[in-house]
Protein backbone atom coordinates (compact mmCIF):
# COMPACT_ATOMS: atom_id res chain seq x y z
CA UNK A 1 0.00 0.00 0.00
CA UNK A 2 1.32 3.48 -0.85
CA UNK A 3 0.63 6.84 0.77
CA UNK A 4 1.19 10.33 -0.62
CA UNK A 5 3.01 11.97 2.32
CA UNK A 6 3.81 15.19 0.47
CA UNK A 7 1.21 16.62 -1.89
CA UNK A 8 2.40 20.23 -1.92
CA UNK A 9 1.57 22.82 -4.57
CA UNK A 10 2.56 26.44 -5.20
CA UNK A 11 5.73 26.22 -3.11
CA UNK A 12 8.58 28.70 -3.49
CA UNK A 13 12.26 29.03 -2.65
CA UNK A 14 12.82 28.62 1.08
CA UNK A 15 9.66 26.61 1.81
CA UNK A 16 10.20 23.60 4.08
CA UNK A 17 7.84 20.83 5.13
CA UNK A 18 8.41 17.82 7.40
CA UNK A 19 6.54 14.58 7.98
CA UNK A 20 7.50 12.38 10.93
CA UNK A 21 7.05 8.87 12.29
CA UNK A 22 7.81 7.35 8.89
CA UNK A 23 9.75 4.26 10.09
CA UNK A 24 10.99 1.98 7.30
CA UNK A 25 9.58 2.61 3.86
CA UNK A 26 10.22 2.85 0.15
CA UNK A 27 9.77 6.22 -1.50
CA UNK A 28 9.39 7.81 -4.90
CA UNK A 29 10.05 11.54 -5.35
CA UNK A 30 8.65 14.00 -7.91
CA UNK A 31 9.05 17.75 -8.45
CA UNK A 32 6.89 19.67 -10.94
CA UNK A 33 7.21 23.29 -12.08
CA UNK A 34 10.39 25.31 -12.42
CA UNK A 35 12.90 24.86 -9.63
CA UNK A 36 14.91 22.49 -7.47
CA UNK A 37 14.02 20.64 -4.25
CA UNK A 38 16.24 18.89 -1.71
CA UNK A 39 14.89 15.85 0.14
CA UNK A 40 16.51 14.73 3.39
CA UNK A 41 15.90 12.38 6.30
CA UNK A 42 16.50 12.52 10.04
CA UNK A 43 16.50 10.22 13.04
CA UNK A 44 16.88 13.06 15.56
CA UNK A 45 14.25 12.60 18.32
CA UNK A 46 11.10 14.59 17.56
CA UNK A 47 11.36 16.72 20.72
CA UNK A 48 14.82 17.92 19.56
CA UNK A 49 14.26 18.03 15.79
CA UNK A 50 14.54 21.44 14.12
CA UNK A 51 13.25 21.53 10.51
CA UNK A 52 15.47 24.57 9.80
CA UNK A 53 18.72 23.16 11.24
CA UNK A 54 20.53 21.44 8.35
CA UNK A 55 22.77 19.64 10.89
CA UNK A 56 19.72 17.54 11.84
CA UNK A 57 19.20 16.30 8.26
CA UNK A 58 21.00 13.83 5.96
CA UNK A 59 20.53 14.52 2.22
CA UNK A 60 18.67 11.83 0.26
CA UNK A 61 18.58 13.50 -3.15
CA UNK A 62 18.07 16.81 -4.93
CA UNK A 63 15.69 16.92 -7.88
CA UNK A 64 15.12 19.55 -10.52
CA UNK A 65 11.55 20.05 -11.65
CA UNK A 66 10.30 17.70 -14.36
CA UNK A 67 13.39 15.45 -14.07
CA UNK A 68 12.33 11.99 -12.90
CA UNK A 69 13.83 10.25 -9.89
CA UNK A 70 16.36 7.79 -11.37
CA UNK A 71 15.53 5.04 -8.87
CA UNK A 72 12.00 3.62 -8.95
CA UNK A 73 12.02 2.98 -5.19
CA UNK A 74 14.42 4.21 -2.52
CA UNK A 75 14.55 2.22 0.74
CA UNK A 76 14.75 4.39 3.87
CA UNK A 77 14.68 4.03 7.63
CA UNK A 78 14.26 7.68 8.60
CA UNK A 79 11.93 8.77 11.38
CA UNK A 80 11.37 12.13 9.65
CA UNK A 81 11.40 13.22 6.02
CA UNK A 82 11.87 16.83 4.88
CA UNK A 83 11.78 18.74 1.65
CA UNK A 84 13.32 22.17 1.14
CA UNK A 85 12.70 24.22 -2.01
CA UNK A 86 16.14 25.45 -3.14
CA UNK A 87 15.01 27.54 -6.11
CA UNK A 88 11.95 28.52 -8.09
CA UNK A 89 8.32 29.29 -7.39
CA UNK A 90 4.99 27.58 -8.04
CA UNK A 91 6.68 24.23 -7.41
CA UNK A 92 4.79 20.99 -6.83
CA UNK A 93 6.39 18.49 -4.45
CA UNK A 94 5.07 14.94 -4.32
CA UNK A 95 6.43 11.98 -2.36
CA UNK A 96 4.73 8.61 -2.28
CA UNK A 97 5.80 6.06 0.32
CA UNK A 98 4.93 2.41 0.59
CA UNK A 99 5.35 -0.09 3.36
CA UNK A 100 6.02 -3.76 2.71
CA UNK A 101 3.79 -6.42 4.20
Amino acid sequence: MAYLVFNARNKKQGDIEVVSECASYTANYQVIGNGEVEFSGSNVPLDLLDPNDDAHWIPILTLKADVPDTEPFRQHTWNSLRYKVLSGERIGVFVAVGVGS
